[in-house]
């Protein structure tokens, strides 16, 4: 006689089926989905620009490195080579991350060619848009649609997987003079992230308005041009570009001032280390080379933290122009 399944093994499965539905009708799923693809599509790009990132954030702190050695040298006066391996150190750098980004922009251009020659000959194909300015709002919002997965594509490859990269690292050095250092500093980034993620949810009303009045304000103004004596058309357009300006000096107000509420956080989070080490200078027997090198380190993290972060913005902002065209779709 077949036995019949626990009610555990059913509540286990349902809740497994509830996950993949929400996931399959989620737009912002549906958009990490299409990044993750697009990513895996264009893989042995993305495994060579992942490869290089790693040797360009050992090379980026070559140059505070040798400049520690520099301040140490000063004193005694024996220079050595030190000034010359800081001079090509410091032209190196440019160098490989200029390299970096041609690579990650070859990317982004053939991606944004495959994916926007599939959606738009896509979106005509089921033939949803009915006149002119359907036609000219749908077209903007594949546009953005479109810009946004390879956009975050690009962002995900060119700054999270340095800054992380780079925390790495620099904890690592920090952790080598002491490991209250090294903890301290990296519990000091956590506030910063968990704002990014708050604010991110704050901004997420105004994005998704940003992105329908874009749509509205293209459609409406080619009717207005194509139908010079529709006065409904100018009247709708006017009224779009009117929200459309609300909208943006809004969200550029809310933006601006909480990246710089993160800026002044990392700040801190880099003075904190600082002091903690002068209070334990002659434990641990650091010199003025040492200092530089801290504050050069912790430097290079919150200025690519603020990178990540607005990127992160963007990438969420994105996101929001994704689920706007899954909506409208």
């Amino acid at each position: 006689m077949p036995q019949r399944p626990s009610r555990r093994n059913l509540s286990v499965q349902r809740l497994l089926g509830l996950a993949r539905q929400r996931f399959a009708t989620d737009p912002s799923w549906r958009f990490f989905r299409d990044v993750g693809l697009l990513i895996w599509e264009y893989k042995w790009f993305s495994l060579t620009i992942i490869a290089v990132t790693i040797f360009q954030e050992f090379a980026a702190l070559w140059p505070v490195n040798l400049l520690g050695q520099f301040v140490d040298r000063l004193e005694t006066g024996d220079l050595g080579n030190t000034v010359w391996l800081l001079f090509g150190a410091s032209l190196f750098y440019p160098g490989l991350a200029r390299a970096n980004v041609i690579l990650r922009h070859v990317m982004f251009y053939n991606a944004d060619f495959d994916k926007r020659v599939e959606m738009i000959v896509a979106a005509g194909d089921e033939g949803y848009a009915t006149d002119l300015e359907a036609a000219g709002a749908a077209h903007t919002r594949i546009v953005n649609a479109v810009s946004g997965i390879t956009n975050t594509m690009y962002h995900v490859l060119g700054s999270f997987t340095p800054v992380i990269i780079k925390v790495i690292i620099v904890s690592g050095r920090l952790l080598g003079y002491n490991r209250m250092l090294g903890w301290v500093y990296l519990a000091s980034l956590v506030l910063p992230a968990v704002l990014t993620i708050i604010f991110n949810r704050v901004l997420r009303v105004l994005l998704d308005s940003q992105y329908s009045v874009i749509g509205a304000v293209t459609g409406s103004g080619i009717k207005t041009i194509s139908e010079r004596e529709n006065t409904d058309a100018r009247t709708r357009f006017l009224e779009s570009m009117r929200t459309r300006r609300h909208v943006l000096n809004s969200l550029l107000a809310r933006s601006q001032t909480f990246i710089y509420i993160r800026e002044a956080m990392l700040v801190g989070s880099q003075f904190l280390v600082v002091f903690l080490a002068l209070a334990m200078r002659e434990e641990l027997s650091i010199t003025p080379g040492d200092f530089t090198r801290i504050i050069g380190y912790t430097a290079q993290v919150g200025a690519a933290f603020i990178n990540a972060a607005a990127n992160l913005d963007n990438i969420v902002s994105y996101s929001r122009a994704y689920h706007v065209f899954a909506l409208r779709k």
